[in-house]
């Protein structure tokens, strides 16, 4: 079951091919990373569980993660996820210049404007944390998995990936973000309403994610193993 393509290349090192289609998958990737930063801080309730508006989108990532680490590896993955490091700092910095820019008379906003995002410092800051972390945490368990497998039952790997990725992250996330102006208990139960909801959205979207490998795969004509050491902190 979920056997990969066997009539596939198979390949062992980047150098052994050239992906056609990474640059779509990766502004998707950055782009919804980037707007979980500006959501997060938006906290709504179902029931007795509080979430963060970041949960409709930053599953998205994972996905997106899955799909770049399954096809094009670890190594292009990890470029990835510092280049969106990068994005996000370079967001920061013009976010906070344009706080302290003098308003026009004109500009009425600027009270609401400076509240709105004088807290993203904090939130970005948690959110980088945990961002690499969890995707950290996601792409070496595809990756590993995927070894371990040879290359078959794609979901599988992808949902336990999540289940990993997304605790780390909402543990790392909330404490780091709001611990010190919400109560003990409260994170508690954004931690654990935010790991389910997280995972539970993947799982829903793991048959799309299933079908979009496929066709990608199918696309650059590559089945790619990460067949050498995994380093984290090298661009």
């Amino acid at each position: 079951m979920f056997k990969r393509d066997i009539h596939l290349k198979e390949t062992g090192t980047d150098h052994e091919w050239h992906p056609r289609y990474i640059d779509i998958v990766a502004c998707l990737y950055i782009c919804t990373n980037m707007i979980t930063w500006v959501i997060a801080d938006k906290l709504w309730v179902i029931g007795p569980f509080t979430f963060s508006a970041a949960t409709l989108v930053y599953p998205l990532t994972c996905v997106f993660g899955d799909i770049l680490t399954e096809i094009y590896g670890f190594n292009r993955t990890r470029r990835l996820i510092w280049a969106g490091f990068g994005c996000g700092l370079l967001f920061l910095f013009f976010v906070q210049i344009a706080i302290m820019l003098p308003p026009s008379p004109d500009y009425k906003l600027q009270e609401a404007f400076s509240a709105a995002n004088s807290g993203l410092p904090r939130i970005i800051i948690a959110s980088y944390i945990a961002y690499v972390f969890c995707e950290f945490t996601n792409s070496y368990i595809m990756s590993k998995m995927k070894l371990w497998s040879r290359g078959d039952n794609f979901p599988l790997r992808a949902l336990v990936s999540t289940l990993g990725a997304q605790l780390v992250d909402s543990s790392v996330f909330f404490v780091v973000a709001f611990a010190g102006n919400i109560p003990t208990h409260t994170i508690i139960m954004l931690i654990l309403g935010t790991w389910i909801a997280k995972s539970l959205y993947e799982a829903i979207l793991l048959p799309l994610t299933t079908i979009s490998v496929k066709w990608l795969k199918t696309r650059e004509g590559v089945e790619h193993f990460d067949r050498y050491r995994l380093t984290i902190l090298k661009f």
